[in-house]
């Protein structure tokens, strides 16, 4: 995983840290790609899936590689891509289409291919936003990878799990975000989010 000063020199230049470390010149897919924030990184190699019809269009207009399409059913053959980005996208779906989420990220992976997910940690803010149905831990996911999950679920056998890192709450004051950032990388203090890293086997 990155380390912190590798995310704190990146944000100093104005660059975007998880790009530069997993997806610079992959062949990626962004599940839940939204306004296309991190389709801009690089318009030929990142494609985009939504379920909105009217960003779609937009996005498709400016020259973006995007199709409507719902994460639990992408529209992709298998062995597709090097990385699929998804952020902030689990936390709003139900147990059923989660778990097809990722089962779906992991088919359209080529062999040694990573998935990157990551979404909030439970807080007082997390269920602050009406559209999130429930929270899904690291440790939840890297649950359905054992060869029996335990689960309602069958396993997801074909991902392994490689490193999860944590980031910290957001401050407006760059002092105080700061502190949040270190001490939500290193420790379980002011955690906000989390970014798991998934690789297909």
């Amino acid at each position: 995983v990155p380390s912190f000063w590798f995310i704190m020199k990146k944000r100093l230049q104005g660059k975007n840290y998880l790009y530069d470390f997993y997806f610079k010149n992959k062949k990626t897919l962004d599940v839940g790609c939204g306004e296309g924030e991190f389709l801009k990184f690089d318009k030929t190699l990142i494609e985009g899936v939504d379920m909105n019809e009217e960003v779609i269009n937009r996005l498709s207009r400016e020259g973006f590689k995007v199709k409507l399409a719902d994460a639990t059913g992408l529209p992709y053959q298998a062995n597709t891509f090097d990385m699929v980005h998804c952020h902030n996208v689990i936390e709003h779906l139900n147990v059923q289409d989660a778990y097809n989420l990722i089962s779906e990220s992991a088919r359209v992976l080529k062999i040694g291919g990573e998935f990157v997910l990551s979404s909030e940690v439970v807080t007082k803010k997390f269920w602050g936003t009406f559209g999130h149905i429930r929270p899904y831990p690291p440790g939840s996911i890297v649950k359905l990878l054992r060869k029996q999950s335990r689960e309602e679920f069958n396993p997801i056998q074909n991902l392994e799990y490689v490193d999860v890192f944590y980031f910290g709450d957001y401050f407006p004051n760059k002092f105080l975000y700061l502190i949040s950032a270190f001490l939500g990388y290193f420790t379980p203090i002011l955690r906000r989010e989390y970014f798991l890293i998934l690789r297909k086997k």
